[in-house]
């Protein structure tokens, strides 16, 4: 019997100092300002008491061995459940997460001092637990954000909660249909140690999930920061180059047409010269902004110079591209602002060739843009066989 309340409490000392190892873990990530951290946080405190007051239960007085631990480690799983709301974007309602606890350690206080049942108690808490477990998995479901690097940690967790949630259910159903069982949750009876030390990393579980997430947010934060062009929000030069042979080869694979539009922005620095660089940024963000209503969400659209913009156009020809182009004109027309000279468009298109590279794709645009350009500006002009010719979209 002494080995096993040992191995109980040992349990729920390993237990603890996971969630101090994982708190360390995530107080090395706070200052990124991931939504969802600091509540991880509060939830590694509280999972770091509430298993501590467990382990040793038996030695404190026995307000604090049920009512207190009960609480404290409730109020863990709900500082877990509001971090994940928090991670998918999701709401929640403090107070309603609050009276939860309030609720739990009123009931199990109510079915020990008045009402003293020992089943009570225990379907009480279990209940609880099994509920944030349903309520996390579906967060994660219904946020349709478990694709891709998250699809791993999201599996990870709906694993977890189906097995806490599974347990704690079986536990209940145990405790309505059998009659043989523990009478106190301190009883060291193979079946308390057994759900107890399964039940005491269940926690730890569930933040490890929850650091892993929180991982992948600042990794996708951090290329997000290196691929989108700090100014436009547009996907940056370095990402271009990246995605932009990958785009290519889709289009080969599937023998679908692909143009390429490379766009400079007309009398962007004597606007910087007049009116200031604000004016000139306040240019360029209206454009990119503007510009999404006349693009398809496949279409790809970088910032890779100071006025200039590469735009790959998946299953799209030269005349559609110049059409597109023709768009993209009357875009930037309709968002003048009056702080900076006429700001018009010119483009060179070219279409992918069997032998293209990126590099080769771009030069030919390249010299359709520099035609544009030196013929007048403000036009939309396309590379064809060789030569630099007006389509007509």
């Amino acid at each position: 019997m002494a080995i096993a309340m040992l191995n109980t409490k040992e349990a729920f000392l390993i237990a603890a100092l996971l969630c101090f190892v994982i708190f360390l873990l995530l107080f090395s990530v706070k200052q990124d300002r991931i939504h969802g951290v600091r509540q991880l946080l509060l939830a590694c405190v509280l999972g770091m008491a509430g298993n501590i007051l467990y382990a040793f239960g038996r030695e404190m007085p026995v307000f604090v061995a049920y009512e207190v631990a009960n609480a404290v480690y409730a109020a863990a799983s709900v500082a877990v459940l509001i971090s994940y709301r928090q991670l998918f974007g999701a709401r929640f309602s403090l107070p309603v997460m609050s009276c939860s606890v309030l609720l739990l350690a009123g009931t199990t206080g109510y079915f020990h001092y008045v009402v003293d049942s020992f089943d009570a108690r225990t379907i009480a808490v279990s209940v609880f637990h099994a509920a944030i477990a349903g309520l996390i998995a579906r967060t994660v479901l219904k946020s349709h954000d478990y694709h891709g690097r998250l699809r791993y940690p999201a599996a990870y967790v709906l694993c977890m909660c189906a097995l806490i949630g599974g347990g704690h259910l079986y536990r209940v159903a145990r405790h309505l249909f059998v009659a043989e069982l523990p009478r106190s949750l301190l009883e060291p009876s193979s079946w308390n140690v057994l759900f107890l030390s399964a039940g005491a990393f269940a926690l730890p579980c569930l933040m490890l999930g929850g650091l892993l997430i929180a991982h992948c947010r600042i990794v996708t934060t951090v290329e997000n920061a290196a691929n989108l062009d700090f100014l436009t929000r547009a996907w940056s030069r370095r990402a271009f180059h990246e995605h932009g042979p990958r785009i290519l080869e889709r289009s080969r694979y599937s023998g679908q047409a692909l143009a390429l539009l490379l766009i400079d922005l007309d009398n962007l620095k004597p606007t910087n010269d007049t009116f200031g660089h604000a004016a000139g940024d306040a240019a360029l963000t209206d454009f990119v902004r503007h510009s999404r209503t006349a693009l398809r969400p496949v279409d790809f659209l970088a910032r890779i110079g100071g006025d200039e913009f590469a735009l790959l156009l998946p299953e799209t020809d030269l005349i559609a591209a110049v059409g597109v182009g023709r768009r993209l004109q009357a875009v930037i027309a309709a968002a003048q602002s009056g702080e900076t000279l006429p700001i018009t468009l010119s483009a060179g298109a070219s279409l992918l060739r069997a032998d293209d590279t990126l590099h080769t794709l771009l030069a030919r645009a390249d010299e359709a843009l520099y035609a544009a350009k030196t013929s007048g500006r403000n036009r939309v002009l396309a590379e064809a066989g060789g030569r630099i010719a007006k389509l007509v979209a």
